[in-house]
């Protein structure tokens, strides 16, 4: 993978029908562990200083903010597009427009909710599988939506997980993420002594302290990606080592936005470049992963769900030029 796709100077003048997916079906093509080793090859690859393999961003509107991300892969050629509307409250809608960059070409229309969630947690999983020391964890989850249930969901497939404590606002939900955690009542309560705090919300306002977490504790901070969004407090981020999946992109809409400071993306550590054997951590402090999600991660998604819908026969062919 990486972000130049081949050139063909030949159009195609009769595209293949575009591929029409739902959530439902989205949802029945993303599967581990495939995509998750995806998603760290793709992390990888974003990070190897080649041209800009995605563009992100933001238009905020009364009561929401869109969200715009477009990625490419070389391998196989993939160009992606998703606008994702994000409410203050509520549920997210959206879309994936995926391209065949060489044939120039429309391949899918998907619904971009589950893809969303599902990659947010496998960033979360290949963060801990590269910065969690041996288990078993406890494991602190703050948040009972999607992210948070995928992101368990991924967790559980690449690291050793003991007791697991969940928080959230929304008590029931909590309680049907999974039926062998305990629900607890605060966030404090949840990350007393975790090794591995996951923040999966959409907190406006920070839900823990540096008191709150253990001296070598792994925050993963999966919930803050747009501006006003903030789930870590004071000395949360105080003398840990820093690391994203987008570290200037974190540092403008994520948990290190709110560095004491200011926001320093020089400081953090870019998780592909960890991925890869490029940068080291010096080891012996907390870490804090923070991920606003790159458009990367989606493209390496929507590959993986194409090929198995083509070769499944998933989805309804629609042709946009009829």
């Amino acid at each position: 993978m990486c972000c130049t796709v081949p050139h063909n100077s030949a159009v195609t003048s009769n595209p293949a029908p575009a591929r029409l997916l739902t959530r439902a079906q989205v949802q029945s093509l993303l599967r581990w562990p495939a995509l998750i080793e995806a998603t760290a090859q793709a992390l990888i690859e974003a990070s190897a200083g080649r041209p800009a393999a995605a563009v992100s961003s933001q238009l905020h509107v009364p009561g929401a903010a869109l969200h715009l991300k477009s990625g490419a892969l070389a391998q196989p050629p993939t160009l992606t597009v998703k606008a994702n509307l994000r409410p203050e409250a509520g549920g997210a809608a959206g879309l994936i427009v995926a391209f065949d960059p060489v044939g120039y070409t429309v391949r899918a229309v998907l619904d971009s909710a589950g893809i969303t969630a599902t990659r947010t947690g496998a960033i979360a999983a290949v963060a801990a599988r590269q910065l969690a020391g041996p288990g078993p964890h406890t494991l602190a989850l703050l948040g009972a939506g999607p992210v948070a249930r995928q992101s368990l969901a991924a967790l559980s497939q690449v690291v050793e997980l003991g007791e697991v404590r969940i928080w959230s606002r929304d008590r029931s939900r909590a309680a049907r993420l999974s039926a062998t955690a305990s629900v607890v009542s605060s966030p404090e309560q949840a990350a007393a002594g975790a090794g591995i705090v996951l923040t999966a919300t959409p907190a406006q306002e920070p839900l823990l302290t540096g008191a709150d977490l253990a001296d070598h504790a792994l925050v993963l901070a999966m919930g803050a990606d747009t501006k006003g969004k903030r789930e870590l407090g004071d000395g949360v981020l105080d003398g840990a080592e820093l690391v994203a999946d987008v570290p200037a992109d974190a540092a403008e809409v994520g948990e290190l936005a709110y560095l004491p400071g200011g926001p320093d993306p020089a400081g953090c550590v870019a998780l592909g470049e960890l991925l890869a054997g490029r940068r080291h951590l010096s080891g012996g402090k907390r870490i804090v992963f923070d991920s606003v999600g790159t458009a990367v991660a989606d493209a390496a998604a929507v590959a993986l769900i194409l090929a198995t819908a083509e070769d499944e026969r998933v989805g309804t062919l629609f042709d946009f030029a009829g």
